[in-house]
């Protein structure tokens, strides 16, 4: 039964149905009304027309009996005739349409009846007779206690020259009018239920031409949430609801066009936001990340699936004040932030925050663009250092030329052996300023033009010991050990001498300055045929290199003891210089130290073609 119910539940849910049932009630609401009418008007006629045509016949047999109720004059009929003159007139007139007749004299007793005989004779005490015989005539309804019929009872006065000679007594039945009537209301009764179910099966015909259309367009409507476009709402008409049908369609080709366009653009964004090389963050009105390019993954070292499930924040992500102290919508300068990152040294992050804003005015989200400037910032320092550096470097040697020679200006020409050693000494300083500016040169056309180099097949084992002979002298004024530790034939070597020749003067010459009196050097070499390389190594037992300054020692005009560098006559570019050179080749250079025990420099450079050996 509840299954019956629910079923009965779902039908008067559909549309379909609904349009049934309100037909059916238009329908039976309208045949009530109508019958009510009808049964109303049917039940006025038949009891009207039924009343008429008793007192018509009660009428017409008042004025025939007024002869046989008056007194005569003259010679008298006897009672027997009279009573059957008035039997044959009622029989004859009255009961042939069922009515009960009593004709009553005008001292109420019974002259004639069609019911029960004995009656006649007797008087009648009934009060509607004794109202007759006074000329009121009576009518009414009434229930008979013996069959419990509905009777009307007319009761009219038999008089002639406005004296009363009887009455006239009429009970009729109504029972047949009544069941004609019932008749009527059965057939109108059976016409409303005729009425009813054409109404719906009529009903489900009209429904179903409007929903049919629109159970199409609601499966189209899911397909299309599903994302399928590919079908159309068939249109059966050219009405309304088949405009509806075309206007679905209109807009079902229209929103796949939409969105295929939005997935263009949204295609074309996650392509930009993959491939830019600055981190995109987006947050949420909240602060929270709901966008994470790849960038932003590579830059901060975090997983976008790390970040969005832990729900990380902008604040928390980027080491920020929480928002009460540092409100990221009023940030409109880019900030910089220096963080520690896993397997790197401390980097810096350029920050610029766009806060995004609904067109209601309230707050809405932000974008935060992340961008590395940890080499921008420290080309910068460099940048910074290199021109305080040129400037120190060119500022000294410029302040003593400028006081020794306002020194001979002042008279000290004039004393020959103090006025040649201030001329050594602006000599001296004015071959370190072309010493430093020569370098700067070559720097800067390595930086503008490149290196041009011209490579050629060299002897190594020659060239080495070339060097170590070009150093000899210098080495024995400094008190310092040079040997050679070269094999007997090293492979032939594709290099630029003249190149090669300048990295070996800058390393030996720094090797022998910063090795103290009977200390060691060593230019040694040794090939890698695995490789096709041959390393050559410079070794000192000198003042060495403290580990923080190793990875800086090959900046331009950098120095660990910047005194002691300027006081040898170094202009901090010998290294830089020679690091450049070595590149240019293809190679590589690398320096180990420790402080106070010695310095090792080495450097590779191809074998020529085949590697044979000179």
């Amino acid at each position: 039964m509840r299954r019956f119910f629910r079923v009965i539940q779902q039908l008067f849910k559909t549309i379909q149905w609904k349009m049934v049932v309100i037909y059916m009630l238009l329908i039976l609401l309208a045949m009530q009304f109508i019958g009510a009418y009808f049964a109303r008007e049917v039940e006025s006629y038949y009891i009207n027309n039924f009343s008429e045509a008793l007192n018509g016949q009660a009428s017409l047999l008042a004025t025939l009996l007024e002869g046989d109720l008056r007194p005569r004059d003259g010679k008298e009929q006897s009672a027997e005739q009279n009573r059957q003159d008035i039997d044959n007139l009622i029989n004859n007139l009255v009961k042939i349409n069922g009515a009960n007749v009593q004709v009553i004299d005008q001292t109420g007793t019974v002259v004639s009846t069609t019911e029960d005989k004995r009656t006649i004779g007797q008087r009648t005490s009934q009060p509607e007779v004794t109202s007759a015989l006074l000329g009121t005539r009576s009518e009414s309804m009434r229930i008979d206690p013996r069959t419990g019929a509905r009777v009307k009872v007319l009761v009219l006065p038999v008089k002639g020259d406005q004296i009363v000679y009887g009455a006239v007594y009429m009970v009729a039945s109504m029972e047949g009018t009544y069941t004609t009537i019932r008749k009527m209301n059965g057939i109108l009764a059976t016409g409303t239920m005729f009425a009813l179910i054409i109404t719906a099966g009529l009903g489900v015909v009209l429904a179903r031409t409007i929903t049919k259309p629109v159970k199409e367009m609601t499966r189209q409507a899911r397909a299309v949430a599903d994302g399928d476009f590919n079908s159309n709402v068939r249109v059966y008409s050219g009405d309304e609801i088949g405009q509806l049908g075309m206007a679905f369609n209109h807009m079902t080709l229209r929103l796949q066009e939409a969105i295929l366009q939005q997935e263009e653009e949204r295609e074309k964004l996650a392509g930009i936001l993959s491939n830019m090389t600055d981190g995109v963050i987006a947050a949420d009105r909240n602060g929270q990340i709901i966008l994470f390019n790849r960038a932003a993954e590579e830059m901060l070292q975090i997983k976008t699936r790390d970040v969005l499930r832990n729900k990380r924040t902008l604040h928390d992500l980027l080491s920020l004040p929480p928002e009460e102290e540092m409100p990221l919508h009023k940030q409109e300068e880019p900030l910089f932030i220096e963080m520690m990152l896993p397997n790197k040294d401390e980097v810096i992050f350029r920050v610029t925050f766009t806060p995004l804003q609904h067109d209601s005015g309230k707050k809405g989200g932000i974008i935060a663009v992340v961008a590395d400037v940890t080499e921008q910032q420290r080309l910068e320092q460099h940048r910074r250092e290199f021109v305080a550096n040129v400037s120190h470097e060119l500022r000294t040697p410029l302040t003593t030329i400028k006081s020794y020679v306002e020194a001979l200006l002042d008279g000290a020409v004039e004393e020959p052996e103090l006025s040649n050693r201030f001329l050594r000494v602006t000599m001296s300083e004015t071959e370190r300023m072309i010493r430093l500016v020569n370098d700067l040169l070559q720097l800067s056309r390595f930086d503008s033009q490149g290196i041009r180099l011209h490579c050629k097949e060299a002897d190594l084992t020659r060239l080495l010991r070339y060097a170590a002979d070009r150093f000899s002298m210098f080495s024995e004024q400094q008190e310092v050990q040079l040997s050679l530790d070269v094999p007997t034939k090293l492979p032939a070597a594709y290099i630029d001498l003249d190149a090669i020749n300048q990295v070996l003067d800058n390393l030996l010459s720094n090797a022998i300055k910063y090795t103290a009196q009977g200390g060691k050097v060593v230019l040694s070499a040794k090939a890698n045929h695995y490789q096709n390389r041959v390393y050559i190594s410079i070794k000192d037992t000198g003042i060495g290199i403290p580990s923080r300054d190793l990875k800086r020692i090959f900046e331009r005009f950098y120095r660990v003891d910047k005194a002691r560098s300027r006081g040898q006559g170094g202009t901090g570019l010998g290294l830089a210089i020679a690091r450049e050179l070595v590149q240019a080749h293809g190679a590589d250079i690398e320096i180990t130290s420790e402080w106070n025990v010695g310095t090792t420099v080495t450097f590779w450079v191809p074998f020529a073609q085949g590697g044979k050996t000179g």
